[in-house]
């Protein structure tokens, strides 16, 4: 009877456990909120775009100049990857 118990206990335990992994991984996909993050979330450079005028997109879709977590306005003038076409 004891060994019963003890058994069924862990198995709630892993089932409460499953659960709550599984909840917290489907809710913290952030780029499905924010389409204009890539799935991958990875850190964009200049050389990722074509244009300037694409990079000025992106960086404004991602916070403009009030967050630059990809680093694209080095100087801090509001345009970000001045060298590109």
């Amino acid at each position: 009877m004891k060994n019963g118990l003890i058994g069924a206990g862990i198995a709630g335990a892993l089932l409460v456990g499953g659960y709550m992994l599984f909840n917290s991984n489907e809710n913290s996909n952030s780029s499905a909120d924010n389409p204009s993050l890539s799935p991958s979330k990875s850190d964009k450079d200049c050389p990722d775009f074509r244009t300037q005028r694409e990079a000025q997109a992106f960086f404004e879709a991602n916070g403009g100049p009030s967050s630059d977590p990809h680093r694209l306005d080095r100087d801090g003038d509001g345009r970000v990857c001045e060298t590109l076409p």
